[in-house]
Formats: C-alpha cells, sequence, structure tokens
C-alpha cells in the first residue's frame, strides 16, 4: 500500500483530471469544482509485509540470502547481533553494486530498480514495516511457537493448556477451551493470547519465560503509542532491547534457524529510526484494509458456489 503525501497550492483535492503522470516533472493539475489546483504528489511511506517490501526493494526474498535485510547491509549470520554497527541501504551505494555488476554481494537483484529516479525518495528506508505482520503474526507468533516447544522439552505443554482452557468466560476476551493451537489465528487472537500468557507461563520453573511475556507487553504497549518524544523513543529501544536479549537467550537453541530472522533484526535496529522519519507505527499498518479484504472478498467468495463469483460476491456484499 502506498501512503501518498500532497503538496497543493490551493484548496483540498477531491478529483483528477484526465491521465496525468504521478510523477511528472512539472506538477500535476486537478480540477475541482471548475477550479484547477497545480500540486506535486510523492510517495512517503510503501506499507507492507516483508516479502513484498524485498518486492519493492528488489532485493533477495529468501530469509536464507546473505544480505536479507531491505534497510541495511547486515549479513545474515550477523542479524541477531543486536549492537552490530550497520551500513544502510541508500540509492548511491546499491547502485554501484548494480552499475559493477556484483549485485548478489549486496542481496540485490540485477534489476534496475524505478524507484532510483523518484527525487526525495529513499525506497530501503520508505518501506516500512507493517506492525500487524511484523508484531501480531510475526514475532509474537514466533515466540508462542518457540514457547510450546520449550514447554515439551520440559513436559509442561499439558499444564499449561489446562491452565488456558481454565480461564474462565469474559466479553472482551477470547476463550481457547482447546489450550494452544495456533492454526489459522488472526492478529486479534494472537492479541489475546498477549493478555493472558504471562500468567499461563507463570511459576513453571523455567528461568525468564514469564519475565520475556512481561518484557513483550511492555514493548508492544510502547509501539502503539500516539506520538514520540525523543526521551519516548529512548525507552521505546530499551523495551526493545530488553525484551529482544530475553528472547534471544531463550530461544535462540530452539529455533532451527537460530533467530535468524530479518524481522527480528529489523525491529530491534530499524524501527526506532523509521518512526523517527515518518512517525509512530500506528500510522503504517495493513490491519483496517486486510479486515476489509476479509469482510468483502474473502467470507463472500467462500459464501459464494464459485461461479460468477464477482456477481455473488457483490450481491452479498449488498445484502
Amino acid at each position: 500500500m502506498y501512503l501518498l503525501e500532497i503538496f497543493p497550492h490551493g484548496e483540498g483535492i477531491k478529483k483528477t483530471r484526465n491521465n496525468y503522470p504521478l510523477f511528472q516533472g512539472d506538477g500535476v493539475d486537478f480540477n475541482i469544482y471548475d477550479k484547477d489546483i497545480w500540486f506535486f504528489l510523492r510517495i512517503s511511506t510503501i506499507i507492507c509485509d516483508w516479502p513484498e517490501a524485498c518486492t519493492f526493494s528488489l532485493t533477495y526474498k529468501s530469509a536464507n540470502s546473505n544480505y536479507p535485510c531491505h534497510f541495511c547491509l547486515v549479513q545474515r549470520e550477523d542479524l541477531i547481533d543486536i549492537r552490530k554497527e550497520v551500513i544502510l541501504r541508500n540509492h548511491v551505494n546499491i547502485k554501484e553494486y548494480f552499475d559493477s555488476n556484483t549485485s548478489n554481494l549486496a542481496g540485490l537483484e540485477q534489476v534496475n530498480n524505478y524507484f532510483w529516479s523518484i527525487p526525495n525518495l529513499n525506497i530501503y528506508a520508505a518501506t516500512v514495516p507493517d506492525r500487524m505482520h511484523h508484531l501480531d503474526l510475526g514475532l509474537f507468533k514466533y515466540q508462542i511457537e518457540f514457547t510450546m516447544e520449550l514447554l515439551k522439552k520440559k513436559k509442561s505443554l499439558n499444564k499449561v493448556n489446562e491452565r488456558i482452557a481454565n480461564i474462565p468466560r469474559h466479553s472482551q476476551l477470547k476463550v481457547f477451551k482447546k489450550g494452544i493451537q495456533l492454526s489459522r489465528l488472526t492478529a486479534s487472537e494472537y492479541r489475546d493470547m498477549m493478555k493472558i500468557m504471562v500468567f499461563v507461563v507463570d511459576d513453571l520453573q523455567i528461568e525468564d519465560l514469564s519475565e520475556v511475556y512481561v518484557k513483550w507487553n511492555e514493548m508492544y504497549l510502547l509501539s502503539r503509542s500516539e506520538k514520540f518524544k525523543e526521551s519516548d523513543l529512548e525507552n521505546f529501544q530499551k523495551a526493545i532491547n530488553d525484551w529482544g536479549d530475553l528472547f534471544i537467550k531463550l530461544f535462540q537453541n530452539i529455533s532451527n534457524s537460530h533467530l535468524k530472522f530479518p524481522k527480528l533484526h529489523s525491529w530491534i535496529y530499524h524501527i526506532v529510526d523509521t518512526i523517527r522519519e515518518y512517525g509512530a507505527i500506528n500510522g503504517y499498518t495493513t490491519e483496517t484494509y486486510e479486515s476489509l479484504h476479509k469482510t468483502y472478498v474473502k467470507i463472500p467468495y467462500r459464501l459464494s458456489n464459485k461461479k460468477e463469483v464477482e456477481k455473488q460476491i457483490m450481491e452479498n456484499i449488498r445484502r
């Protein structure tokens, strides 16, 4: 999803004139209530999940790439070294790899990137992390999965599932009567799990397990702040590092990749700088659009008989 910023020389904009290119050098004319408005339009951010971010930046999509981060030139083996200095990607240093035909040394597709030609846009920084895919359906999902593996090793999984099943019903909380079952959980359901996991894993004689969920919740609540002062960003980075240290300590040996996840790296290294540049991450999440897609496309499609699908979807929505 593109977030477009408009720089008008006049009133608000209601409708376009005819087929002007998005990046015409001399600006764009809009006709509003029989009045022409001249303005410049530019892309501010691109909001998407990791594979789509790699598509825009033309970096290798594979998490096994030697340079899997579209923000910087960190090597895969250093992804969880949360104190390591990194070199940020930009049009200048990345184009040097392209021009010298050494794109593989930066995990880059040997393809000319259209976004290099757009002024005032660093595509590698502007392709921002989507909060829902990055946190709810990303890092927290990993944390739950690794917790389950750890509980199996400690023979405590049944006890935890019993605790979850015994939680009484509440109007603002999803009840998981069958325990932890990760198949097809939604972002909303993962957020419900955040509310209970601190208590569910407490007193299991597993060092730091409940604490990693405490640290997660502290970090997650800060991530949903509407505004950040510099002191808030410093506190947020500290909360991220505190959680990251525990997460790595607990689960590195459980993960098949030893936690070499681009999302973990980008969250620890790049999210605070992204907020400095583009504002609070509440402003860049695809959650609303994913929900609308589910309500108005996926569900009506499943209700159809798969014949003349578009017509049936429109009839279902109209009803």
